[in-house]
């Protein structure tokens, strides 16, 4: 890979809001992210819109790791979200070769935790966990798997991945300052957003807590996707401290509730950032 590009392994979907169907999924948003922040990356997903769209964005190279789109149907209420699986896909085996920084993210199960241990080995690792801890009800309504999220701390301790994730997939003891004892339990860097509210991390060994942008409203959907490729280009691709790739993930997201085209450009991010307050709350112990 060149120097200070980074790959993307990510599901893509079909969303079915609101009667009307649109592409969705962390390859849609974060890999539209990535275009949108000049990254050079590599995306790799299954077959279809989404790739076939991504393969129109400068600066974004596709490979394809299987066929088909897990398909949701997502109800937005009062800011909240319901999903319901209708379908789901499977990711393929890897062909790909890569040395360097990989972002992760599933959205129900298609993609296997070996292959982010093995990309471990290969490069710093983001690790988006929607996928990693859903479960499905026996209506198709998708849930949030507390035990899940445990297992999956637990067996990533020490690994180096950076694990980020919504409020509620994170068990009860791990929300808010508690994702300090959690981190320091497991031996894992965690990064924690919760929508318009202060998100939490404990990466390096120091409790972070970062108040976003205010006054910014609009449809949810697409923001945890866009918070972890703008984190993970600026971490890895740029190379800036947390605080400050922190700052930028965060101000992304924000953007992107506009629903402008573009969401937003470069220079609006970093302005943006600037409004972005982080406290650095101590080490962990």
């Amino acid at each position: 890979m060149p120097p200070g590009s980074i790959v993307l392994i990510a599901t893509s979907t079909r969303d079915i809001v609101g009667g009307g169907e649109r592409m969705g999924g962390p390859a849609f948003f974060a890999g539209t992210a990535l275009h949108l922040l000049g990254a050079e990356a590599t995306v790799i997903t299954v077959e279809g819109a989404v790739a076939d769209r991504l393969r129109r964005l400068h600066g974004i190279r596709v490979e394809v790791a299987g066929g088909g789109e897990t398909v949701f149907s997502i109800e937005v209420d009062g800011g909240e979200r319901v999903l319901r699986l209708l379908r789901r896909s499977t990711m393929g085996p890897l062909e790909v070769s890569w040395r360097g920084p990989c972002i992760v993210s599933g959205t129900m199960g298609e993609i296997p935790l070996e292959l982010v241990e093995e990309a471990a080995g290969r490069g710093p690792v983001l690790l988006d966990v929607q996928g990693f801890v859903r479960v499905v009800s026996d209506g198709g309504e998708v849930r949030n798997s507390a035990d899940s999220m445990r297992r999956l701390m637990a067996r990533l301790g020490g690994s180096g991945v950076l694990v980020r994730g919504e409020r509620y997939e994170f068990p009860p003891e791990c929300q808010g300052e508690g994702i300090a004892g959690c981190s320091a339990r497991y031996g894992v860097d965690l990064v924690m957003t919760d929508a318009e509210r202060p998100f939490y991390a404990a990466v390096g060994g120091e409790l972070y807590v970062g108040h976003p942008l205010e006054g910014i409203q609009g449809e949810p959907i697409g923001l945890g996707d866009v918070f972890t490729a703008a984190l993970g280009h600026y971490l890895y691709s740029v190379g800036l401290p947390f605080e400050e790739a922190a700052a930028r993930a965060s101000a992304a997201a924000t953007l992107k509730l506009r629903e402008r085209h573009p969401w937003f450009t470069v220079p609006e991010v970093e302005g943006a950032a600037r409004r972005v307050s982080i406290e650095r709350r101590g080490r962990i112990r």
